[in-house]
C-alpha cells in the first residue's frame, strides 16, 4: 500500500482548520495548536504545539515532517501580537516550506482592499484601511517572494451552521434579543461556508494552481442581510437585530470588499455556494443554544 501524502495544517483548532481536519482522509494529516490544546478524539491528525513566531521551532517541525503541503490558517486579530503572528509567522512558515519543497496554501482576506468599489479581482492592487488588512498584505508579499509556487487564497466572512461558529451564534443571539447586535446595511461581503472553503483549500493543496485566488461565496450580502439569513437558518427570530449604516458610524471600515471569484470557479471543482443555497440545504442538525 502506498503511503498517503503528508499535510500540515497550521491553526488546527480554528474554524477553518477544524473543518480541514474533518476532510483529510486522503492525507496523513498533522496540525498545530498554540494556546488551546486539541481534543484529539475528534480528529485523526497528529497534533503539535507550535509558536509560529519562533523560526527555529517552525523549521524543526517542518523539517521533521517534510509535508507535501502546508495549509496556513493560523493568525491573530486585534491582539498586541497580531502583526508579529501574521507577518513574521507567515515568513517563517513560507521559509520552512521552501526549504523542504512543500506546497504552501496561505489564507488571506478580502480586507486587503479599501472597499471603495467592490468585486475586486486578483489583479487589483491592495489598499487596506486598517492594521489587520495591512498585516495580511505584508504576509502575502512574504509568501509571494519566498514561495512563488504557493497559492494565496483570499477569502471573506467564514461561517458555520452545524453548529454555528462563535460569531454566527452571537448574531443569532442578537436576533433572539439575547445580545446587543448592530449590523451594517452598507457593508458588503461575500460570505463562504466553512466546509466549502475547507474543501476548496484541500483541492488547491493537491493541484498545481499557484498565485492569487479569490475563494469566497458568489453572493454579495450586507452584514445585516447576512445576519438575517443566519437567524433564519436556525429558525431564530430576526427582530432583535439592529440595522445601522457604517458610513454614519464614524468608524474607518472598507464598505464593499466583494470579491470576483470567476477565476476560482474556473479552476476549482469544489462548489462555492451562496449563503441562500447553504441555508436552504438540509443539514445533519443544527445545535441551537
Amino acid at each position: 500500500m502506498s503511503r498517503l501524502p503528508t499535510l500540515l495544517v497550521t491553526g488546527g483548532m480554528g474554524l477553518i482548520g477544524s473543518h480541514l481536519l474533518r476532510l483529510t482522509g486522503r492525507w496523513q494529516s498533522h496540525a498545530t495548536w498554540y494556546n488551546r490544546p486539541p481534543d484529539t478524539a475528534v480528529s485523526h491528525a497528529a497534533w503539535h504545539q507550535l509558536d509560529i513566531t519562533d523560526p527555529a521551532a517552525v523549521d524543526a517541525l517542518v523539517a521533521a515532517l517534510r509535508p507535501h503541503a502546508i495549509i496556513h490558517t493560523a493568525y491573530q486579530f486585534n491582539t498586541p501580537d497580531m502583526e508579529r503572528v501574521i507577518v513574521d509567522g507567515t515568513r517563517h512558515i513560507a521559509t520552512a516550506a521552501a526549504a523542504v519543497g512543500a506546497r504552501l496554501i496561505h489564507l488571506s482576506t478580502d480586507v486587503v482592499f479599501d472597499g471603495r468599489r467592490g468585486w475586486y479581482r486578483e489583479i487589483d492592487t491592495p489598499n487596506p484601511l486598517h492594521a489587520y488588512g495591512r498585516a495580511k498584505v505584508h504576509s502575502e508579499i512574504e509568501v509571494r517572494d519566498l514561495t512563488p509556487n504557493a497559492v494565496i487564497a483570499r477569502t471573506s466572512l467564514v461561517y458555520d451552521l452545524d453548529p454555528p461558529d462563535g460569531r454566527s451564534q452571537w448574531v443569532i443571539d442578537g436576533g433572539r434579543g439575547q445580545a446587543d447586535v448592530t449590523l451594517f446595511t452598507d457593508e458588503r461581503r461575500c460570505p463562504i461556508y466553512a466546509p466549502d472553503l475547507a474543501a476548496a483549500l484541500l483541492e488547491l493543496a493537491a493541484n498545481d494552481c499557484h498565485g492569487l485566488l479569490h475563494v469566497a461565496g458568489p453572493e454579495a450580502l450586507s452584514r445585516y442581510d447576512f445576519g438575517v439569513l443566519l437567524c433564519r437558518a436556525v429558525g431564530a427570530p430576526t427582530n432583535g437585530l439592529k440595522a445601522a449604516a457604517a458610513a454614519a458610524s464614524g468608524l474607518t471600515r472598507p464598505l464593499d470588499c466583494t470579491l470576483d471569484t470567476a477565476l476560482a470557479q474556473r479552476v476549482l471543482r469544489t462548489p462555492l455556494r451562496p449563503v441562500t443555497a447553504v441555508v436552504a440545504a438540509p443539514r445533519a442538525g443544527i445545535a441551537q443554544r
